[in-house]
């Protein structure tokens, strides 16, 4: 039996399940900064852009952090349209990994307002699915509690998914995995 992140984390927390369609929009280039988008000092010439601001560059393998995804509509309208708990994801990819971003299954009319809005979302340093049992087809056992087992530690970057194409996917963002903390 297949264990996804979204049996883990639920249909709430502003869309951020970090495992199904692979509908990436972003490739992978590190960017230099905590932030991906378009350059602050610069307008955007697109009617709706996003960005990405991660409140750090390193994050414990098996934990997670809430990062931000900052919206620009310039439609001029709001936008409202039908989804399940959020638009966008931010997951960890690296050279030898590569998620699989899943999406709720419900029907919400979700609105995306005029001018500037934010939205959070859950970056985990942790694999997207696993199975309940032992390892098969490449995928990790799951934890005790069916928790999704830790990436590795290492250089990976925080990737931007959305559920449909809303916007051009901002700039990767370098984020270091580090051991896992210790607890005693």
């Amino acid at each position: 039996m297949l264990a996804l992140a979204a049996a883990v984390a639920g249909c709430s927390g502003g869309g951020s399940l970090p495992s199904g369609h692979p509908r990436s929009a972003g490739t992978p280039p590190p960017a230099s900064r905590g932030t991906a988008g378009p350059a602050a000092s610069r307008p955007s010439s697109r009617p709706l852009s996003v960005r990405v601001v991660l409140p750090a560059r390193t994050l414990p393998a098996g934990s997670h952090m809430t990062a931000r995804v900052v919206v620009r509509n310039l439609t001029g309208h709001a936008l409202h349209l039908i989804g399940c708990a959020g638009f966008f994801q931010v997951a960890l990819a690296s050279r030898t990994y590569h998620p699989v971003v899943a999406w709720p299954a419900c029907a919400q009319r979700l609105t995306i307002p005029a001018g500037r809005s934010s939205y959070r979302v859950r970056v985990w340093a942790t694999y997207g699915e696993c199975t309940q049992g032992p390892p098969q087809d490449g995928m990790l056992s799951c934890l005790p509690g069916g928790r999704m087992p830790p990436l590795p530690p290492g250089a990976y970057h925080a990737q931007f998914f959305q559920d449909r194409p809303l916007a051009a996917a901002p700039a990767a963002i370098a984020v270091r995995v580090t051991a896992p903390r210790r607890t005693r």
